[in-house]
C-alpha cells in the first residue's frame, strides 16, 4: 500500500468517484485478499489442466469440481445456478458485491478501467425507532424523529415535514453539527480512514496513527475505516457525488 505518513501519496483520493473509494476500501480488507488468494490458485490450476481462452477446453473444465462452490455458499441468488452449484469467480463476486472477474487487490482501479462493476445495493429505508432508540436521539444530530397522525390523510403531513427536515439540515449544516453524506463532503474523511488502514498495515504503533489526521480521533476514525474496509464500502455506493 502508500506511504502512510506522506499526505501527497494520497492526492489521487480528490478524483475518486464513488464507485473507486468502495474500491479502495475493498482492497485494503483482509478477508478480501484471503479470498481472492485462493481463488487464484485454483483458478491457476484449473488453466494448468485445461488451457486458456481461446485454447481451453471448457467442456472438461465445467467438470471439474474445483471451478463451482454449493449455491447455498452464494445466498444473494444472482449468480447462475447449474445443479445446485454456481461458478468460482461469480460466487466470490456476488460474495464481497461486485460483478466480472474478482480483481486482484493490488489492481489500483479496476473500476476505472471496466474490469469491475458494483451490483446494485439496497436504497435508504425509513426507520421505525422504538422508544429505546427515541431517547437516544439527542445525542445523534444527524437523525429526526417525526410523528404522523395515520387516521388522517398523509400527503399534506409529508409536505409539511419535508420542509420542516429540509430547513432543520440545513440549520445543522451550517453549524457543523451534521455534514452531508456525499462523496465530496465526506472524502477527506475517507482519505485519513485509507491512511489509518495503511498505517495499521505497517506496523505504525499507536501514537503515530493519532497523528495522522488531528480533526478525527483514532477513537472515531478506526472504528469508521473497519467498518468501510469490512463491509461499509457498499454503503459509499448509495451516495450522491456532490
Amino acid at each position: 500500500m502508500r506511504n502512510w505518513r506522506n499526505p501527497d501519496a494520497y492526492a489521487f483520493t480528490a478524483h475518486l468517484t464513488r464507485e473507486q473509494w468502495a474500491w479502495e476500501f475493498l482492497r485494503r480488507n483482509p478477508g478480501y485478499w484471503l479470498a481472492w488468494a485462493d481463488f487464484s490458485d485454483t483458478w491457476r490450476d484449473l488453466e494448468a489442466a485445461y488451457g486458456s481462452p481461446p485454447h481451453r477446453d471448457f467442456p472438461a473444465w465445467r467438470l471439474d469440481p474445483r471451478a463451482w462452490v454449493p449455491a447455498s455458499e452464494c445466498p444473494e441468488g444472482e449468480c447462475r445456478i447449474d445443479q445446485d452449484k454456481v461458478l468460482i469467480e461469480c460466487a466470490l463476486g456476488a460474495r464481497f458485491g461486485f460483478h466480472k472477474f474478482p480483481p486482484d487487490p493490488a489492481d489500483e482501479d479496476p473500476v476505472g478501467a471496466g474490469r469491475l462493476t458494483w451490483r446494485e445495493t439496497p436504497q435508504d429505508q425509513v426507520l421505525d425507532l422504538g422508544p429505546g432508540e427515541l431517547a437516544a436521539l439527542g445525542s445523534m444530530p444527524a437523525l429526526v424523529a417525526l410523528g404522523f397522525d395515520l387516521s388522517r390523510p398523509l400527503r399534506g403531513q409529508l409536505e409539511q415535514a419535508k420542509r420542516y427536515l429540509q430547513m432543520v439540515q440545513r440549520r445543522r449544516v451550517r453549524d457543523g453539527s451534521v455534514t452531508l453524506a456525499t462523496v465530496a463532503g465526506l472524502g477527506h474523511q475517507w482519505t485519513c480512514a485509507l491512511r489509518l488502514l495503511d498505517a495499521e498495515e505497517a506496523g505504525a504503533d499507536q501514537g503515530l496513527i493519532a497523528s495522522i489526521c488531528p480533526p478525527y480521533p483514532p477513537e472515531v476514525l478506526g472504528p469508521l475505516a473497519h467498518h468501510l474496509r469490512d463491509l461499509g464500502y457498499l454503503e459509499i455506493l448509495g451516495l450522491p457525488e456532490g
